[in-house]
């Protein structure tokens, strides 16, 4: 299922409880896929996916928000580790492993959360929905997003501008595709003049107890969920993934008169 050509890439994005954009610090993980051996840590590998992982000023917390990982090869741990740069694109902090999956961790940082996925509705009220959040962050009408309600969290992977592919997602296809980013966060190779897109379904969190450390260093556990997601592709050099959700809080909005939800 993996060609020697098929590159997958993913960002590791941190959102904390005040939603800060400014960034802080970064650190890059890097799985690497040689299908021929397997073998790790094999800098000569033709197809690999990268997973980097960037920090938000302005937060207490150890475990961030949402983040997006890799499984450690032997020897590393639960998750891969890091070595010092990598290239195409260029990073810093890379790690390298083997494998046919990614890593998506959520959690839920104070007891107001309601819900960190898709749209809330439930017993505390009604939270906004996937097209009146995306219309708010990058406008146009609220038609050109209808497609995202009803979806749960959402695995955002940019390919390479103008080539034909194939992608799964959990054996799913994606369920909108756009050469728009429609990322609240503007990193490379997440830009359109690079990029074409994809977005895959990958459900709500779930509130598991103490389920969820950094990634990054293998520390503290809060509640959430970690999603094991299987990738199968064909036809792309590189793909590079982000993920996105809506994090609702049991306080209402005086704007909208719904509960609180914010993109993050």
């Amino acid at each position: 299922m993996w060609p020697g050509s098929s590159v997958l890439k993913s960002k590791i994005f941190q959102w904390f409880e005040d939603f800060s954009r400014s960034v802080h610090s970064a650190h890059n993980l890097r799985e690497v896929f040689n299908e021929a051996s397997l073998s790790m840590k094999s800098i000569s590998s033709t197809a690999w996916v990268l997973c980097a992982w960037l920090s938000f000023t302005a937060s207490a917390y150890a475990v961030p928000v949402l983040q997006v990982g890799a499984p450690g090869a032997p020897g590393e741990g639960v998750y891969a580790n890091y070595v010092a740069n990598s290239s195409a694109p260029t990073e810093t902090d890379s790690a390298i492993t083997s494998g046919n999956n990614i890593l998506v961790g959520g959690t839920y940082a104070s007891s107001s959360q309601l819900l960190l996925g898709g749209q809330y509705n439930g017993s505390a009220g009604l939270g906004q929905s996937w097209a009146a959040v995306l219309q708010a962050q990058f406008g146009g009408a609220l038609s050109n997003y209808a497609a995202f309600n009803g979806k749960g969290a959402i695995l955002v992977a940019a390919v390479p501008n103008g080539v034909s592919g194939a992608l799964t997602v959990n054996g799913l296809n994606p369920f909108f595709t756009s050469a728009t980013s429609l990322f609240p966060n503007n990193h490379d190779p997440v830009k359109d003049a690079t990029s074409d897109f994809l977005f895959f379904d990958i459900g709500n969190f779930a509130k598991n107890a103490a389920a969820v450390p950094n990634f990054a260093d293998e520390t503290g556990a809060v509640t959430g969920e970690v999603k094991n997601l299987l990738i199968a592709t064909s036809g792309f050099q590189w793909i590079h993934f982000d993920v996105m959700a809506l994090a609702t809080k049991n306080r209402v909005s005086s704007t909208t008169g719904l509960l609180k939800t914010a993109l993050v």
